[in-house]
């Protein structure tokens, strides 16, 4: 076997032992980087502190695999990000948007009962309607169950931005109708303007929300995606933020039916030849 060979040969069985070890030695020696990290988000959000914790070492556990000692990058430095990161996805993934009340978790848990054995019963799938009697439920109670619903899985802002206050709606005119009465919508108008203003966006700025704000991607990873540089996607993620909160601020006042009626009041929509993204 020649030097070169040698030199680009598997590790042998006493380096990867070597490596493991120095490995477990750094997540002992570092640990204590985990818990105000942990507690930092714990106190922003309703999962256990504890939880945290634990998803944050496999997190420290990782950068320690990956961690290279030859770098002039302190352990801590290159960690934190490591351990910041996994915490961030445990909550977008896994924990719930919010923490609802024992009851209405107790209502979910068995609306979810029902729903899997109407089937079996009657041979078909439940409607709203045939749900909300046999949870024994008046129209308030049920759509309060539906908003706990809702807001208790995230949405996205792309594609599904109404879709989690679509059946309220329907619930909110139905009990309307009975009252003798309508509502304006407020929830569904601002849903709307926000999906239009949304669409007006430019195609790289909405491609730079989307995987920065929504995904959860880095500059470097998205940068990467789109062949730029991380400060041209910074640039086009602040330059997007900005026009969705102006567009939404301009839209704010009308009511929806003069909004139908009109433009789009959006710097992309009016001027749809220019391009408003940074030059790469």
């Amino acid at each position: 076997m020649s030097d070169k060979s040698r030199a680009t040969a598997a590790p042998t069985a006493a380096q990867r032992s070597q490596a493991h070890l120095q490995r477990n030695q750094r997540v002992d020696q570092y640990r204590s980087l985990v818990t105000p990290i942990a507690v930092h988000y714990g106190r922003r959000c309703p999962e256990p502190i504890e939880d945290l914790i634990q998803v944050g070492l496999l997190g420290l556990l990782r950068a320690a695999e990956l961690f290279d000692a030859q770098t002039r990058t302190p352990f801590e430095a290159f960690a934190r990000p490591h351990i910041r990161g996994a915490i961030l996805h445990y909550l977008r993934d896994s924990a719930l948007a919010v923490r609802l009340p024992r009851r209405q978790m107790e209502l979910h848990d068995k609306l979810r009962q029902v729903q899997a054995n109407w089937h079996k019963t009657h041979g078909q799938e439940a409607n709203s309607e045939d749900l909300r009697r046999a949870l024994d439920l008046s129209i308030p109670q049920w759509q309060e169950l539906q908003r706990g619903k809702a807001m208790a899985r995230p949405i996205g802002l792309a594609d599904g931005v109404i879709e989690a206050w679509a059946e309220q709606a329907v619930d909110r005119e139905v009990g309307s109708a009975q009252q003798g009465s309508a509502e304006p919508n407020g929830e569904g108008e601002y849903q709307l303007r926000l999906k239009r203003q949304w669409a007006c966006l430019k195609p790289e700025l909405r491609q730079v929300v989307d995987k920065v704000v929504i995904s959860g991607w880095t500059y470097r990873r998205t940068a990467a995606l789109l062949k730029v540089s991380p400060m041209t996607v910074q640039r086009r993620l602040k330059r997007g933020l900005a026009e969705l909160r102006q567009g939404l601020g301009r839209s704010a006042n009308p009511p929806i039916s003069s909004q139908l009626s009109s433009p789009v009041s959006c710097p992309s929509c009016r001027h749809r030849g220019q391009s408003v993204a940074p030059a790469c």
